[in-house]
């Protein structure tokens, strides 16, 4: 396996040594995804390439996709800024890889080291959650988080998706063409995890809701979705301005998200989720 790891950046530059160094010998690819009036240096000893500038996550994997191809990576890590891979995760993805496989990742531990996702769950009815159990040998998910994840090179990120739920919609598009979505146990990474972009910013929980409903894709789902948002935001106690948030996403889907074309392989509006 020719293995690149690519890690798009925005505005973390303070975490991206760390998360270049936990990669060891592997090459590296940084994203600068930076705002064009930001200037930035590469790293020492890795590629780094350019976005136009704040593009997003999915522009700025694709753009690093393709970076990695012309390096005659046949596999390519996503990594974030705000992720370490622990000692021997990328081993062990990598020997978890076979020919059946559409993805592999590890299971992501927060900043206590505790159990964050062991894969993500659809459920038939709208809901995505995190599944919080362990599994003891590697198993098969809905979907994996793209904080750290190993696909095939040739992969591509639907890039409707602003900021959220483009990691999802790629695992489902890859389970609908027979190949298998793995979560390792033997693989470990921490993950701060809205390092980049606050979760309880108004801007995220736009991103999220029209990220959400994009992934659904019909409007049947509006009520499920706006209702799962409004439950978190009471739950996590606010702030209020991310409410203004969930209806700011709505409308960006329905105004843009919904009517942007599908990347190949993805399923049909009339299709199940």
């Amino acid at each position: 396996m020719d293995l690149v790891v690519v890690i798009p950046c925005h505005r973390r530059w303070d975490l991206l040594p760390a998360a270049i160094a936990a990669v060891g010998e592997h090459p590296v690819v940084v994203v600068n995804d930076a705002p064009p009036e930001l200037a930035v240096r590469a790293p020492d000893g890795v590629t780094m390439v350019r976005t136009a500038g704040s593009q997003g996550f999915s522009r700025a994997v694709n753009v690093g996709l393709d970076a990695a191809q012309s390096h005659g990576a046949s596999h390519v890590l996503l990594l974030n800024d705000d992720a370490q891979v622990e000692p021997g995760c990328i081993a062990a993805l990598i020997a978890a890889w076979d020919e059946r496989s559409g993805a592999v990742g590890p299971v992501l531990q927060d900043a206590s080291g505790a159990v964050a996702s062991a894969g993500i769950e659809l459920a038939w009815w709208g809901r995505v959650r995190s599944r919080p159990v362990l599994p003891a040998a590697p198993a098969l998910v809905d979907a994996l988080s793209g904080a750290c994840l190993l696909i095939a090179a040739h992969e591509r990120m639907d890039e409707g998706f602003v900021h959220g739920f483009e990691d999802i919609e790629l695992c489902r598009r890859l389970r609908q063409q027979g190949k298998s979505v793995r979560v390792v146990p033997a693989a470990q990474c921490r993950h701060l995890g809205g390092a980049t972009l606050s979760r309880s910013s108004a801007r995220a929980q736009r991103h999220a809701v029209s990220g959400h409903l994009r992934l659904l894709r019909r409007r049947r789902y509006v009520p499920v979705v706006v209702g799962l948002a409004l439950a978190q935001v009471l739950r996590e106690g606010g702030p209020a301005v991310r409410v203004r948030g969930i209806a700011a996403g709505v409308a960006d889907w329905r105004t843009t998200a919904a009517a942007a074309p599908l990347p190949e392989g993805s399923p049909r509006p009339d299709q199940a989720p």
